[in-house]
């Protein structure tokens, strides 16, 4: 009977799960079964920061809290790494959404629990649930497995809430994923991406510093994907890392090709997705553009977001070392964005930060900033200074917000009041028309 348990955890293995779920179904009689599949949020964090047994430990007593004494309880099994699935019994007069409701506070207390045991404000549990009534005996029990997991990768992808009801409409968006992963190839071989520049501008002197690259999708018949429908699909897939390099070669094929011109150029900045992390092939990719332009490293800047930091700091520390020998600089982008680590700014090299738009939303109708984030971008400027990291900040719309980023130091803007994400030959005739930082421009 044992070899029929995890091993770690005690729970059963996720096969005699599926047959004990089997059986549950069919007997269900005046009752619903809820399909709770739960994972926890920065585990890998967990095994990295304090060790695999830390995180061993960590994941049996998360088996343990959620399964102890509960008289609901039908059946639970450990699904693979950090992924915990159980069957509980549901009273017919406790609505879904009362039932999610409880989850939810379930998780906020094991999170205080845990927290402060392991020290991590990271720590947070993702959580999908799926509801099967009497209408339901002839679902296969994997299906149902599925779907509730389907509803844990919504809730993993938001920052507002921790626990999502699985809704039919979900596989609908599933068929959207497949169809959008399935022609990426093809559409970057047709031409359908295209790369748009927004620039950035000097705070002291309001000149044009430099450009941050982004990818739009337009379809053949003139419509766009937008990047929030797309890049967190192919993120999911994968795909991103061939993106990815499609957008580096165009901007260094961009810039090679305004100095072959003789024509002025400005640093541009591109994103680095986490994909990258896994193989780390970002640095001979880039190493071979910069043998096949011939541009001088200092015009090209790599922007990762705060979370690739925090989810494998050691990973990311070798990836910004190996752009730092290339020549290149390196900024985090959406500082302040989701569970920022201040200490990481002081263990990283890192040449800029990038703080996030959250920032800057607007507080009432005159556009004034809320006094709390005036104080945080404040002192996250003050401290950047004082380990001489550039600050930028992003999101700016109106003169206000300029202004104060000028009256507190913020030493480069980006954002609307400025313009827009542009085309390249928009942007090219932002170069020609307006000033620029000329010491910027000069190779070295």
């Amino acid at each position: 009977m044992s070899d029929m348990r995890d091993v770690l955890t005690g729970l059963d293995r996720y096969e005699e799960f599926l047959e004990k779920l089997d059986v549950e179904i069919r007997r269900m009689n005046d009752y619903r079964i809820a399909l709770i599949y739960s994972d926890i949020k920065y585990f890998k964090y967990i095994n990295d920061t304090y060790g695999y047994k830390s995180g061993d430990k960590l994941l049996k007593e998360f088996a343990s809290q959620v399964t102890e004494d509960n008289a609901y309880l039908l059946c639970a099994a450990r699904v693979y790494s950090d992924n915990i699935v159980m069957a509980v019994r549901l009273d017919n007069d406790v609505t879904n959404e009362e039932f999610r409701d409880f989850i939810q506070r379930q998780n906020l207390e094991m999170e205080d629990t845990f927290r402060e045991k392991y020290m991590s404000a990271r720590l947070k549990f993702c959580t999908g649930i799926s509801i099967i009534s009497k209408g339901d005996r002839s679902l296969d029990p994997a299906t149902a497995v599925s779907n509730a997991n389907l509803a844990r990768k919504v809730a993993k992808e938001m920052e507002d809430t921790e626990v999502v009801l699985f809704d039919s409409k979900m596989i609908e968006g599933i068929k959207k994923e497949v169809e959008i992963t399935s022609s990426l190839t093809s559409a970057i071989g047709k031409g359908e991406f295209i790369v748009y520049y927004q620039p950035k501008v000097a705070t002291d002197t309001m000149k044009l510093i430099g450009a941050e690259a982004l990818v739009r999708w337009r379809k053949p018949d003139g419509k766009f994907i937008y990047p929030d429908e797309f890049i967190p699909l192919i993120e999911r897939s994968g795909q991103i890392v061939e993106l990815d390099y499609f957008v580096y070669r165009e901007v260094f094929s961009f810039i090679a090709k305004r100095l072959e011109e003789g024509k002025d150029i400005v640093p541009i900045s591109v994103n680095v997705s986490r994909a990258h992390l896994n193989k780390m092939g970002i640095l001979s990719y880039v190493q071979d553009l910069f043998e096949e332009y011939q541009i001088p490293p200092h015009f090209i800047e790599f922007e990762l977001t705060e979370s690739i930091y925090i989810e494998n700091t050691a990973k990311a520390l070798a990836l910004v070392e190996g752009l730092h020998n290339m020549g290149t600089k390196v900024s985090m982008d959406d500082f302040g964005s989701g569970y920022s680590s201040l200490n990481l700014l002081s263990r990283l090299p890192i040449d800029i930060i990038k703080l996030d738009k959250v920032f800057l939303k607007d507080d009432d109708i005159d556009n004034h900033l809320r006094e709390n984030d005036k104080i945080i971008i404040s002192c996250v400027i003050d401290m950047a200074k004082r380990l001489r990291i550039t600050s930028l900040c992003e999101g700016v719309e109106t003169p206000e917000q300029s202004d104060y980023l000028s009256q507190i130091g913020c030493e480069i803007q980006q954002g609307y009041y400025f313009s827009r994400p542009i085309p390249q030959f928009e942007f090219e005739e932002f170069i020609n028309e307006n000033s620029y930082e000329q010491e910027m421009l000069i190779a070295d």
